[in-house]
């Protein structure tokens, strides 16, 4: 689905259906499903957005601030995450997120030129995480770069090529506000799931 003026090009998931999840045919559909599954605080929805190999790389400045922080962390540590944001226990009452596409679509050609290509997608990400018993609205106003890939390990119901995340790295667009990473205001997403790594 494309707002209103957008054009194919423009390859923008827009606002999703209300409990669409979608095959994972293309990178617009699984940015489709990764909106939602944060919004239903689904992890395993989440999860299947992401590749076995999957890698999330922090902002640099977080990890130079804060020598607690690893500079990436790999599946195993975003499903806890996940389960600990998502799962029974959680603080979080609500997320809400959008993304708006920030530059073109990039290919990424693979190691050797026998490798399949990767694609490359910007985003600006606003994330509100809504936390009541602390009086506290997180929100990570953030880029987002995802790097897409075909799923080695499965493929649709009519036999085409699923995509998933293989990588996805916080950076940044422009300055960001100072933040100490517990009070009202903006914050990196490394740092606000930081919160939630055991």
């Amino acid at each position: 689905d494309l707002k209103e003026g957008a054009t194919e090009g423009d390859q923008n998931p827009d606002v999703p259906d209300p409990q669409d999840y979608r095959e994972r045919t293309s990178p617009e559909n699984v940015l489709h499903n990764f909106i939602l599954a944060y919004e239903d605080m689904n992890a395993t929805e989440y999860l299947d957005c992401l590749a076995d190999t999957f890698e999330f790389w922090l902002y640099p400045e977080d990890v130079h601030n804060d020598p607690t922080l690893p500079w990436s962390w790999d599946k195993a540590e975003e499903a806890a995450i996940a389960a600990a944001m998502f799962g029974e226990g959680t603080d979080i009452d609500h997320i809400t997120l959008a993304l708006t596409q920030h530059g073109d679509v990039v290919e990424v050609p693979g190691p050797t030129p026998e490798d399949p290509v990767s694609w490359q997608y910007e985003y600006e990400m606003d994330l509100w995480v809504y936390i009541p018993a602390e009086d506290l609205q997180l929100w990570a106003n953030a880029g987002v770069r995802f790097l897409f890939s075909v799923d080695p390990n499965d493929q649709a119901t009519n036999g085409a090529d699923l995509w998933e995340i293989a990588v996805q790295h916080d950076i940044a667009f422009r300055e960001r506000i100072p933040h100490d990473g517990e009070g009202d205001g903006q914050i990196s997403l490394g740092r606000l799931k930081a919160r939630y790594r055991d």
